[in-house]
């Protein structure tokens, strides 16, 4: 096989030439694009639409390493789906149809799921405000989690106080939030640490005062970050053998930080210590393994790892859930408690919100919300093109008997109309909400 760099394997390419299965490196090196590789196999279009909208005109497609030919012939778009002939594409029945309000005329059976369209929006809703100013909360208590007086340790405690009895209501929902709600940033990496963890936790049956320590750790364990380099900050761990232990450095920065604060239990510190130990042995800062790792540290492992595969902090693009979920359990395993894995991914759902999934009847949909004591039956958002995204319809699977999710789909498979609907994120934002709220 010929070398990345030789002339008669490689060839320029503008990006609308660019498919899913193109092998490309992106010219400049690492430091001119905010991807965190410069060579990369495109695995959805999504990739394509982050490339363009980085700024990028030009790559070079290595034809060796592609999975499809270049030029895509006109047959290979991951993008479009065949209609079977007589059939009217999907934008000329939209524009057929009257601006009207689809409840009138709407079947039984569809007019349910476009109330429960419209129930699970308002939920959404009060969960995207929730999460908004518990960023704001979070943003507050890392800033001044070491200034002095009582204020922000009573702050903190409300706020944890407030998280922990959400989570724990019986009516309690987890959401997958708008693309707006997503940011790079340690506050949001923080709290969404937390909320995977406390409902984790809540499945675990930890007490209130465990769940409390618990919240309290995912918002303080990365706290030490900012304490390093630029670069080391950004290479996350990679780079040579003394950047990566430059960057390990950050556990014992956040566990001396979170000290500061009353509000931090010896618990809490504990579980900080430990949230890159691996149960088999091969984490840090101590190598501790198994049960000589205390079970909130073990905790904050999985939630910490799986929202850096869905949000990685040097790339707008990561993982989809599905497919984090499934590296979790496939190929790392072996560094995670095996029961609380099991516990997080029923926390989450087989099918994790931000999942595109195909239904038994054919229909395409994006899961929105898991209903944690049935697995299998998730809130499905359907693509429905005869109605607008805004008033989409949802289906509880746990209430269709008639109707469920035959498989995962990958991004790339799916036709560009219905992924223009549902809208995958690039970045994936959860919260919870009480049916109340």
């Amino acid at each position: 096989m010929f070398s990345f760099g030789k002339k008669d394997s490689t060839v320029k390419a503008k990006i609308e030439d660019l498919r899913p299965g193109h092998f490309i490196e992106i010219p400049g090196g690492w430091w001119s694009h905010n991807f965190i590789r410069s060579k990369f196999l495109i695995e959805s279009p999504r990739v394509i639409d982050e490339l363009r909208a980085a700024g990028i005109e030009r790559v070079v497609v290595d034809l060796e390493k592609s999975t499809i030919p270049f030029p895509a012939p006109p047959d290979i778009d991951f993008r479009r789906s065949e209609r079977p002939s007589g059939t009217i594409s999907t934008a000329t029945q939209a524009a057929d149809v009257p601006a009207r309000d689809p409840l009138e005329s709407a079947p039984p059976s569809m007019k349910e799921a476009l109330l429960r369209g419209a129930e699970m929006r308002r939920r959404q809703e009060a969960a995207e405000q929730a999460h908004t100013a518990a960023l704001q909360e979070t943003q507050f208590v890392l800033k001044n989690m070491l200034a002095a007086g009582p204020e922000v340790a009573a702050r903190t405690r409300e706020f944890v106080g407030n998280a922990v009895s959400t989570v724990l209501a019986d009516d309690a929902t987890l959401h997958l939030l708008s693309g707006r709600q997503s940011e790079a940033s340690l506050r949001f990496h923080s709290l969404q640490v937390m909320t995977l963890g406390l409902l984790t936790g809540k499945r675990m049956g930890l007490s209130e005062t465990e769940l409390q320590d618990l919240a309290t750790a995912a918002i303080f364990h990365d706290t030490g970050i900012s304490r390093l380099q630029d670069s080391v900050r950004m290479a996350a761990g990679g780079g040579n053998r003394i950047e990566q232990e430059a960057y390990q450095s950050h556990v014992l920065y956040s566990v001396e930080m979170a000290k500061g604060s009353s509000a931090v239990s010896k618990s809490a510190l504990a579980a900080i210590l430990t949230h890159h130990e691996a149960f088999n042995g091969s984490g840090y800062p101590k190598k501790l393994a198994g049960d000589a790792i205390p079970l909130l540290g073990r905790i904050l492992a999985v939630a910490d790892r799986y929202d850096y595969l869905v949000n990685p902090q040097s790339s707008p693009l990561g993982m989809t859930p599905a497919e984090a979920l499934a590296r979790l359990f496939q190929q790392e395993g072996a560094r995670f408690d095996k029961q609380v894995l099991h516990a997080f991914a029923k926390s989450i759902g087989i099918y994790p919100p931000g999942s595109i999934v195909q239904l038994s009847d054919g229909r395409y949909g994006i899961v929105i919300g898991v209903n944690t004591e049935a697995l299998m039956c998730p809130s499905v958002l359907v693509y429905e093109p005869t109605v607008s995204k805004g008033q989409a319809p949802v289906l509880d699977l746990l209430e269709t008997a008639d109707v469920n999710i035959r498989n995962c789909v990958a991004a790339a498979m799916v036709p560009k109309d219905v992924l223009d609907y549902l809208n995958p994120r690039g970045r994936v934002a959860y919260f919870y909400s009480r049916a109340g709220g």
